[in-house]
């Protein structure tokens, strides 16, 4: 798999390569490119098959190259050393990161993925990424990936999030849900800054998607769609905050 590195830091370079070379043989590193316009050229010039782009470069953003290209053939592979803003708008779009330094699990997982990664369906992915990084936080776009494929919705679709143990079934204004593999903790990290709250242990739901909050029974919530759902004692004062901030 022809492969480039875009890094702007000597020793990270020499670090990445080293476990690739002894956890990912099938990879082939034809160059690396520590700027911006050099890993245009590169990309340009060598075609790669996987890139593993740096988030922050010296002069800018690693985003700024996958803007660059209209279309996106292909994989990529995210690395950095912090940034969680720059990690969750990487998790919104499925797309995969590295933190460094670099774990030699993580990285043979994340290249594997990206072996099986349909194009098309990375194509999607980045154009939704770079799309959410110009839109307004109520416009912006989830990437979900089933075992069906990636689907993609605008966030303000989805009413709620419900726990089925290690999976999470994400249900949508149309009455369509979605079951993905991921934990209830990843979306709460991941939605939670964009009007969405925890009220319950198996719960996430949308606070423009909230009708009422009812007392009795230990308190339980109304959602669009005339579901309800329990608020749990620990989460009653957060949720309770929001109502009372909404009437002042």
């Amino acid at each position: 798999m022809r492969s480039i590195i875009i890094e702007d830091e000597e020793q990270a370079i020499s670090a990445l390569i080293s476990e690739i070379n002894r956890n990912c043989p099938e990879l082939d590193i034809v160059g690396t490119a520590g700027k911006i316009k050099e890993a245009i050229d590169l990309i340009e010039r060598s075609n790669p098959e996987l890139i593993f782009l740096d988030i922050q470069l010296t002069d800018g953003l690693g985003f700024e190259i996958l803007n660059h290209f209209e279309k996106h053939n292909f994989q990529i592979i995210f690395t950095t050393a912090y940034s969680q803003y720059a990690i969750n708008a990487i998790k919104f779009s499925a797309l995969d990161y590295l933190l460094k330094p670099i774990n030699a699990t993580e990285l043979k997982s994340a290249v594997s993925r990206a072996k099986a990664k349909n194009k098309n369906e990375l194509h999607y992915q980045i154009e939704s990424f770079l799309k959410n990084q110009s839109l307004q936080n109520q416009n912006k776009k989830i990437a979900l990936q089933t075992s069906q494929g990636i689907f993609i919705h605008e966030i303000q679709t989805i009413i709620k999030c419900t726990s089925e143990g290690n999976y999470t079934n994400i249900h949508f204004i149309d009455g369509k849900k979605l079951l993905i593999s991921k934990p209830l903790k990843d979306f709460e990290d991941m939605l939670c800054s964009f009007g969405f709250e925890r009220i319950h242990h198996s719960h996430i739901i949308n606070l423009n998607h909230l009708s009422s909050y009812v007392f009795k029974d230990g308190g339980y919530v109304i959602l669009t769609d005339k579901s309800t759902l329990p608020v749990s004692k620990r989460k009653k004062a957060s949720l309770m905050d929001y109502l009372s901030k909404m009437n002042s």
